[in-house]
């Protein structure tokens, strides 16, 4: 692995400043990280919805607009002074397809479009066999089903394709002009042996995809390139772009400071419940339970499940606001369902979050209304009712999960140590806190920047590992943009 050097202006005595670009599935941002003497701290100095656009009749993500805004939190960090790197995390699964030139062939499609599902149907690749072989989790939306689909759906564009890269590549890719794939990130595609720590190009060749779609890929630390001449600042420095734990949850994990008999739940879009491990486990209790491995930062590992998780709540409030014309705040969606708590909604009021009608529902009002009918439970009547039906759910699974990790896999939890947007969230918290039996422990909010910061510093040698990198934790603290 190669680690880039402190040059005459990074000294061990000056301070370091890295700019991590964290682009989540609801919302991104740029933050400035500053090592010094004091600790370090972190800024934001940039946020921005996370943009789709219907492309061919399919729900894409928007690069255009990724891009733009990936530009202008460069701009807003560099006006505030020289740089010494730069790291980008991204949700998992994603991708898109480069030609010859690096020219993007079409708009990334969206994870919730539904083609990984539609992929599994084609019985060419099944869950289990895919997990079997690779060891990811057995998800439908993982990226070999949506290659399944695409091949049949649309066989010209893999055809004119020469590489594919998933959502921070492509981003990295952007800034320094060499397209290139990062370890974690690969890990999550279905497609990648995470005992082996390469591709699966035995699979690859069975499912008829072309190998060139997958090179060799950068382990978090190892520089990927410098920033492009036109994307420089006022000094024009070439700014090294270091490859992070580029799944974001990946740099959240590495963003704790986890205990060994902790596991670690990160609130966003989704719930991601896990623990670290030394090594991958793959066998049969990973797959009824519905558990795989993901690749981590510095030799780490974890052993993992996803959740559905706020994105309910967003979904709820979209529906909400197209019924009644109002848009509460999630604050004023947490204190509603506080309220219907307190009045002792009966416990029935609940989803199960992994029933197919959560996944993308159009309605959320109607899909919970639904759901409730058919299971027996009285359909709710306001607003924060319906917002503790989901908190209930996403409570009961987590809690399930843990079980798992305890009973199925021996893993002792004494507490669960939280992070992400969710981790705000009071109620959500209790209820997962009372369903679990655990305490919960609050990391920084913002764990995938400070994993992502942190990487970046292991990378420059200004830290000499993970342990001393989360060591910074304790003192770190964040500004938040004026």
């Amino acid at each position: 692995m190669s680690h880039i050097k402190h040059s005459t202006e990074t000294t061990a005595s000056a301070p370091t400043h890295c700019l991590a670009f964290d682009f989540g599935a609801g919302s991104g941002r740029a933050m400035l990280g500053r090592l010094d003497a004091d600790g370090l701290a972190l800024e934001e100095v940039h946020r921005f919805e996370t943009a789709t656009v219907v492309d061919d009749g399919q729900l894409c993500w928007d690069l255009d607009a990724l891009q733009r805004e990936l530009e202008a939190g460069l701009r807003a960090a560099q006006a505030r002074g020289p740089l010494d790197a730069i790291g980008i995390d991204s949700w998992g699964v994603d991708f898109g397809l480069l030609d010859a030139e690096g020219q993007v062939l079409a708009p990334p499609l969206h994870y919730r479009n539904g083609h990984g599902s539609r992929g599994v149907a084609r019985g060419v690749l099944s869950l289990e066999a895919m997990h079997r072989r690779t060891g990811a989790q057995p998800l439908e939306l993982n990226t070999v089903f949506q290659l399944i689909e695409l091949a049949a759906r649309r066989p010209e564009r893999l055809a004119a394709a020469d590489r594919l890269l998933l959502m921070a590549d492509l981003l990295a890719a952007h800034l320094t002009g060499r397209p290139g794939h990062e370890y974690t990130l690969a890990t999550t595609s279905g497609l990648f042996d995470t005992v082996r720590g390469d591709w699966h190009y035995e699979l690859i060749d069975e499912l008829g995809l072309p190998r060139r779609l997958f090179r060799p890929v950068l382990a978090p630390g190892e520089v990927w390139g410098t920033l492009r001449p036109a994307l420089r600042g006022g000094d024009g420095r070439a700014t090294p772009v270091v490859a992070v734990g580029a799944h974001d949850t990946a740099s959240a994990v590495a963003g704790l400071d986890l205990a060994p008999d902790e596991a670690f739940l990160i609130l966003g879009s989704w719930s991601l419940l896990g623990v670290e491990t030394s090594t991958p486990t793959r066998d049969t209790h990973t797959l009824v339970h519905r558990f795989g491995n993901e690749g981590g930062v510095c030799g780490t590992h974890r052993l993992i499940t996803n959740i559905n998780g706020l994105y309910l709540i967003q979904t709820l409030r979209d529906a909400w606001r197209r019924r009644h014309g109002e848009c509460p705040t999630f604050s004023e969606i947490t204190a509603a369902a506080q309220a219907a708590r307190s009045t002792g909604l009966p416990a029935s009021v609940r989803i199960d979050p992994t029933d197919h009608r959560f996944f993308a529902p159009e309605d959320m009002m109607a899909a919970i209304d639904d759901f409730l009918n058919e299971h027996g439970g009285p359909r709710p009547a306001a607003l924060g009712e319906y917002a503790l039906a989901v908190y209930r759910g996403l409570a009961d699974q987590i809690a399930a999960g843990v079980t798992t990790l305890e009973q199925v896999f021996g893993r002792r939890i004494e507490a669960i140590h939280v992070s992400g947007g969710g981790s705000q969230d009071g109620i959500l918290c209790e209820c997962i806190s009372e369903a679990a039996g655990k305490p919960l422990r609050h990391g920084v909010v913002e764990a995938s920047a400070y994993g992502n910061v942190l990487m970046q510093l292991i990378g420059l040698g200004a830290i000499p590992d993970l342990r001393a990198a989360r060591a910074l934790l304790g003192g770190s603290r964040l500004r938040q943009k004026a």
